[in-house]
């Protein structure tokens, strides 16, 4: 038997993704030492390992993995299911990419609406990440979802609150869902917001934020300091900016 420790090194991989197996129940120790607290592993569930890594690569959560290995999902079922999930995503990024019609003078030019935030419940994740590592905690609620037997309701966003103070500012992801209720929701409803629908690009939503405070300057509108970015699949992006 190899401890921890040895057992990754022999794996190729990080003890904190091991001991992340071992919590999720993908890979559990073949003995744990009760006086120290040490997790041994045996030679045969290196092929576990490896085949839970080679899953990973391809971008299968921890969440489809364990339902391969449980025998509850076919392994062959779900990589055609994330092919095609690709195939998807590089369409969209191909129209996106060759879409003429939005430029950054379409941009500017476009003019903000008043509209409310529509109420929806939702599960979330209170983050303490940057910005670009926000799609991780996406795959991690639609995982929850998934285990919960509910479906996403609505496109995921992210709600920024304390803009005006960095002491006081967070941010939560929020992945609208349907006929669910628990500690691990929170309802949203904004009555009255400035909205703005981008289609820079999600990399540039910073572009739309620009144009929601020149147009509350110029038409003397008072922004709170709560804001949404709802990223759409048709990957455009709905900025709203509460009023106060």
């Amino acid at each position: 038997m190899y401890t921890s420790g040895q057992f990754a090194m022999m794996g190729n991989v990080g003890r904190k993704a091991l001991r992340i197996y071992r919590e999720e129940g993908l890979l559990i120790p073949v003995m744990t030492n009760e006086e120290n607290g040490y997790h041994y592993y045996d030679e045969s569930q290196l092929s576990t390992l490896e085949t839970i890594r080679r899953l990973r690569s391809i971008g299968l959560s921890l969440f489809e993995i364990k339902q391969i290995l449980n025998g509850e999902a076919n392994e062959e079922d779900i990589v055609k299911s994330k092919i095609k999930e690709t195939d998807s995503l590089l369409k969209d990024m191909k129209e996106m990419l060759s879409d003429k019609s939005q430029t950054s003078s379409d941009v500017q030019a476009a003019e903000p609406d008043i509209r409310s935030f529509e109420r929806c419940t939702c599960l979330y994740i209170d983050e303490n990440v940057e910005p670009e590592k926000l799609g991780m905690s996406v795959g991690k609620l639609y995982e929850k979802a998934a285990k919960a037997g509910v479906q996403p309701a609505g496109s995921h966003f992210v709600q920024y609150d304390g803009l005006d103070d960095e002491e006081k500012f967070t941010m939560r992801t929020c992945l609208p869902v349907a006929d669910h209720f628990g500690d691990d929701m929170v309802e949203i409803y904004e009555s009255g917001c400035l909205h703005l629908n981008f289609r820079g690009g999600f990399s540039k939503v910073s572009d739309a934020h620009k144009v929601i405070h020149k147009y509350a300057e110029e038409h003397n509108i008072v922004l709170s300091d709560r804001a949404y970015e709802v990223y759409n699949k048709d990957m455009s992006v709905d900025v709203y900016h509460s009023l106060k």
